[in-house]
């Protein structure tokens, strides 16, 4: 193998592309860009993975099927109960495992991987936590507090934390009174080519305003519906296509019929990565409302596409990406307006996906992954 001799053991629940959201993205994207350099190997709950990695890959025998993504009004006892089961009996499992090898690090990828990463470092190992996000941004602000206390545990174990924006890195210094000094800062990253690729002579929808992401209260759909309304009642003819799934998609379809955008409104239930990249190059523009957003990988993927983008200012992609609308989440009219703008003015249209598209080109995957070469260095030579 060439480059840096440094073992690695990445502990993950989820591994693109059986999963897709954003950690299982990060976690198989800074692995593809470092297989060669470092010796990787992933640790994954039964997935029945098939992805083109060349690093180990090892699957526990244990199957985990949580709700990650409810708020805890919606968590039943019974249901909360068994999702703290499932993760103690995941992580004794995980433990053992990666325990019949030896490693330089133990990488944990977001909490549900914590309490195996704190129990190897006992056993001598270095970790690194890696938060893709809180449990106060999945749920809304309403967290369960033994997964708060699984983070906090976690994060103040660990030697050094990794967080994906300034955005979120503010967020652990407030919430769980982490240290800054303890904190890095490794932003997520795009693969251009991918999002290159030509649909030309396939048949469009009309004018149709993209969405990408978990239907979840931390993502705005419940205000961007309501800032479709204000836009389809100046252009009737635009579509709004909505990308994936989650545990409020029956509300939102509901929330869609009530506002009278049945005939606008398109929910594509979860799609495939080909269709998804069509998805976004046949697009007129791509927004994320966000109303709390760690990073924002699906902003980066739709400026790879050339497309314009509206992202909301609690984000952390917005603090890196300027050639974009940028706007509060709760702010249905100023979203609305943005929308027509770039409806209405291709010269803006166009110039923004321009100078968008050059501000990811900063972002690749093999650029932002010899961030995470660093921190590895820091952490085993001190």
């Amino acid at each position: 193998m060439e480059g840096i001799e440094i073992r690695i053991a990445m502990l993950t629940s989820e591994l693109f592309p059986v999963f897709a959201g954003g950690l299982g993205k990060a976690v198989y994207n800074f692995a593809k860009s470092l297989e060669n350099q470092l010796d990787i190997t992933i640790f994954i709950p039964k997935l029945e993975w098939d992805g083109d990695l060349n690093c180990k890959i090892v699957e526990i025998p244990f199957d985990l099927t949580l709700h990650v993504y409810k708020t805890r009004e919606k968590f039943s006892y019974a249901e909360d109960w068994d999702s703290r089961t499932q993760t103690d009996n995941f992580n004794r499992a995980l433990t053992k495992l990666v325990s019949l090898e030896q490693f330089d690090i133990i990488h944990a990828h977001d909490w549900m991987t914590f309490p195996a990463g704190i129990e190897l470092q006992k056993q001598g190992t270095p970790l690194i936590v890696h938060m893709h996000s809180t449990e106060y941004d999945r749920t809304g602000g309403n967290p369960r507090d033994w997964v708060v206390k699984m983070e906090k545990a976690g994060m103040e174990a660990a030697d050094l934390v990794i967080t994906n924006s300034r955005y979120l890195q503010c967020e652990l210094e407030k919430l769980y009174g982490i240290p800054a000094s303890k904190i890095r800062v490794v932003y997520n990253g795009i693969n251009m080519a991918k999002f290159q690729k030509s649909f030309f002579g396939t048949k469009k929808l009309g004018p149709y305003v993209l969405f990408v992401g978990r239907h979840t209260i931390q993502k705005g759909l419940w205000q961007l519906l309501h800032a479709a309304r204000l836009v389809i009642d100046k252009r009737p003819e635009t579509k709004f296509m909505i990308v994936g799934k989650g545990p409020d998609t029956p509300s939102l379809i509901k929330l869609a019929a009530e506002l009278g955008l049945h005939e606008n409104m398109i929910f594509t239930g979860q799609v495939s990565e080909e269709q998804l990249v069509a998805a976004y190059r046949l697009a007129d523009l791509f927004v994320m409302p966000s109303v709390s957003e760690p990073f924002g990988l699906v902003a980066l993927e739709a400026a790879a596409a050339e497309k314009p983008i509206i992202i909301s200012k609690t984000s952390g992609v917005a603090e890196f990406f300027y050639h974009c609308f940028k706007v509060d989440y709760w702010d249905i009219r100023r979203l609305a307006s943005h929308i027509l703008e770039l409806l209405e003015y291709s010269p803006l249209s166009d110039e923004m996906s321009v100078r968008g598209f050059r501000e990811a080109q900063n972002f690749t995957w093999d650029k932002v992954s010899q961030g995470l070469v660093h921190v590895y260095k820091e952490v085993k030579h001190g």
